[in-house]
């Protein structure tokens, strides 16, 4: 029920007037202009709320009027509004109050102003029982209080509360109630705001829950770039209005559809790319020279704190807000020097938590995939996020970087963005490099099965609203259904042995497999330890793979590579293929060189091909090489100029029963997780047009298992089919699975009865 308490109506609220954005109400205007100040004796009037019985873990919201002497009602020293909150405990909870404004959608999607502008107070109550509150206003160094009242809150229905990180296992989410969370993710983190929305209706019913969302530009940008001139509530120190309006939505259709959000609260990308739009130019009326002031400038910071308290006021009530994350990508901003970007994150860390009453996690963004090891392990970031762009075997990626970032730093780790790389338009996007979303899917399921708190998130574009993106949503959010990460600890699974139905026994017909080998030309942080030869051993395993530069520089400098060598002992005769993906600088014409042992073997320019629509970032060419059994030093050089992105695989090189069939997983003493992926499912293969040929029937032999009688579900991942469910016996710490063939991927989780 809507309950005034001092008189007057309740306005209805911001998800009724999306429903029905076409209504007309007596009480529109037709103008979005909203005035700001006031000029009067501070009084507090019409005070209601929008029910006096309110459900655990919902909105309880205060509005009122308040008259008063501001210019600018987002400026503390003009005025600040909160309310002092009693729980039945007894604990005592300060939320700050914002300045609000309701708005409409016309029929052109355009922002209408309902009513005049109001007071509000939000706050998510997480005890049953009754609580009081007073609402207290300074206005200019005159204090005004509302007299107490009262609410109550009942547990309607069964609602989880907050989303944390486990207190039983650091690794992994879950809920105030300490219901289990994992993370199905897509990174749809601006664009059209009816897009989203229409968007999300889609993502939910597969079971997507997991998204972020930034506030610095798009249809959620606060401050950044609004710097209209005509605006009040544009500018330096002022909050957008309609921006705000519209993360009202979508936070609520969270709530409504369980999605739960990743906040970004700054972006590396307003400063470089959009400068001269940017409230904190001084051309535009803001404090700062160049964005590199932003670190330390005091004034600075103390805006930004102005626009936190805004969003935390406003938005900190919500259960759909997971975490604030202070950066997107904050290694790419300029002047980010530990010595300063450290200090600036902890202040920033620390103040958010002085006001936020829900303890929301924080942490901040790397641009980098391994990002910045004294910024992950300060106590004040809770968990780790980085980014990769620019790999094309994001199975192999994500898993290394899962269990390194999780094992090193003991916190949860979500790989925020990943994608084919930048500047994409040109060749149709995402989708057009990648149309079967190898790299959506591989990205979503190698994080999940090597200890992530979520699936990757896989940057927005025209990558994901798609029927596929969807289906492979659907497959991982029946996967992981049940699955109590957050209530185990979880080890890599240990593979006895995998072999095919139809493989050799006898020594003398071993089987060999390949090893994929790519670099870094982007993202990544490149050691500057550089070995002249990097070591392939017997495993497949890359010494120093944190240096290797996937792009060769005809005329390098400081930190560009025009040669990489490898030095690899093959156990019989081979292949050792050389991939070049991309050519990212065609003057002057590059020219691929390759020698073995000293011997050149290939010379060949790095010309564009005569095909239709031929793009240099699609060049996807590739050069196999043979190679005799035996150990042999292969050095792969640009003797020309320009540059271009290489990629390598040896052929027939790693023992292996199953060629082409990989085997990753996660266990417990109660549930085993394996995903079996064809390795040639990745980008890098379709890119190349190589065939992918089916992986036959097989034997996978597990050790470590505890004994007992496990069910096993299996599932396609590609459509989500369910494949078989059967139940196997484990004994001497051994259990045996027959695997069916694999075209491209297959998963199955195993419960112990």
């Amino acid at each position: 029920m809507n309950r005034p308490l001092f008189g007057g109506l309740l306005l209805g609220t911001a998800s009724l007037f999306v429903l029905l954005s076409a209504a007309t109400s007596q009480d529109t205007e037709e103008s979005a202009i909203v005035p700001l100040d006031a000029h009067g004796p501070p009084e507090i009037s019409d005070l209601r709320v929008n029910s006096d019985e309110i459900g655990l873990y919902e909105k309880f919201e205060i509005t009122f009027d308040l008259s008063g002497d501001w210019d600018n009602p987002f400026d503390l020293d003009q005025v600040s509004v909160a309310a002092d909150f009693h729980a039945p405990d007894g604990q005592q909870l300060a939320v700050p109050g914002f300045f609000y404004q309701e708005y409409r959608l016309d029929e052109n999607g355009s922002h209408r102003t309902v009513g005049s502008p109001v007071w509000k107070v939000r706050f998510t109550p997480v005890r049953a029982g009754e609580h009081s509150y007073q609402v207290i206003v300074n206005n200019k160094g005159e204090k005004i209080t509302t007299p107490s009242h009262t609410f109550s809150s009942v547990q309607y229905h069964a609602n989880h509360g907050f989303l944390r990180i486990s207190q039983t296992n650091p690794l992994y989410f879950e809920f105030d109630d300490r219901t289990p969370f994992f993370g199905v993710a897509m990174g749809r983190c601006c664009g059209d705001n009816a897009e989203l929305q229409r968007l999300y209706r889609r993502f939910a019913p597969v079971g997507g829950n997991y998204n972020r969302l930034f506030l610095t530009n798009g249809p959620y940008d606060i401050e950044e770039l609004n710097t209209s001139p005509n605006r009040p509530d544009r500018g330096l120190g002022r909050m957008n209005l309609e921006t705000s309006w519209n993360l009202d939505n979508v936070l609520e259709l969270g709530e409504q559809l369980g999605i739960y959000h990743i906040v970004t609260l700054t972006n590396q990308w307003t400063f470089n790319h959009r400068w001269e739009d940017h409230v904190f130019n001084k051309a535009n009326g803001g404090i700062l020279d160049a964005p590199d002031e932003y670190w330390t400038s005091e004034q600075a910071m103390e805006y930004l704190e102005r626009r936190v308290r805004y969003i935390i006021a406003r938005w900190g009530y919500s259960t759909s807000v997971f975490s604030w994350d202070l950066w997107n990508e904050y290694s790419a901003m300029p002047g980010s020097d530990l010595s300063v970007a450290i200090p600036w994150h902890q202040r920033m860390a620390r103040y958010i938590s002085s006001l936020d009453a829900f303890d929301h996690v924080i942490h901040t963004n790397d641009g980098s995939l391994n990002g910045r090891d004294q910024m992950h392990q300060l106590p004040e970031m809770e968990v780790v996020s980085t980014n990769s762009y620019m790999v094309t075997n994001i199975a192999n990626v994500a898993e290394f970087w899962t269990k390194r970032h999780t094992g090193q730093f003991h916190k949860p780790y979500v790989l925020t963005e990943f994608g084919t790389g930048h500047s994409v338009g040109a060749v149709g996007g995402y989708a057009g490099m990648d149309p079967e979303r190898r790299m959506v899917h591989d990205g979503l399921w190698s994080p999940l099965i090597s200890g992530s708190a979520s699936t990757g998130l896989a940057w927005e574009g025209n990558w994901l609203d798609h029927e596929i993106f969807y289906t492979y949503v659907k497959a991982v959010s029946r996967f992981v259904e049940g699955i109590p990460f957050s209530k185990r600890k979880w080890s890599p699974v240990d593979v006895a042995s995998l072999r095919f139905n139809n493989a050799h026994t006898s020594n003398s017909n071993q089987s060999y497999g390949d090893v994929i080998v790519e670099g870094w030309s982007g993202n990544f942080r490149r050691s500057d330890n550089v070995p002249d030869v990097f070591q392939i051993d017997r495993d497949g395993h890359v010494d120093h793979q944190e240096s290797l530069n996937a792009e060769l520089t005809g005329s390098p400098g400081r930190r560009d590579t025009s040669s990489v060598a490898f030095e690899a002992e093959y156990p019989g005769d081979g292949e050792f293929v050389v991939y070049i993906t991309e050519v990212r600088n065609t003057e002057p014409t590059p020219q691929l060189t390759v020698t073995v042992d000293d011997e050149e073997v290939l010379r060949e320019d790095v010309l564009a091909l005569e095909i239709d629509d031929y793009h240099p970032i699609m060049h996807n060419q590739y050069y196999t090489i043979p190679i005799s059994g035996g150990a042999h030093t292969i050095r792969i050089e640009n003797t020309g100029g320009g540059s271009f992105v290489t990629a390598f695989e040896l052929k027939d090189y790693i023992r292996r029963d199953a060629l082409d069939l990989e085997v990753r997983g996660l266990q417990c003493d109660d549930y085993i997780l394996l995903w079996l992926k064809n390795q040639k499912f990745t980008l890098l293969h379709d890119l190349m047009d190589v065939e992918l040929k089916p992986q036959p029937e097989g034997r996978l032999e597990l050790e470590h298992v505890p004994d007992g009688t496990w069910i096993a579900e299996w599932m396609n991942t590609i459509d989500a089919a369910s494949v078989r469910t059967e139940v196997v016996e484990s004994t001497n710490q051994r259990l045996v699975l027959s695997t069916p063939v694999v075209e491209e991927s297959v998963a199955v989780r195993l419960r112990k009865m």
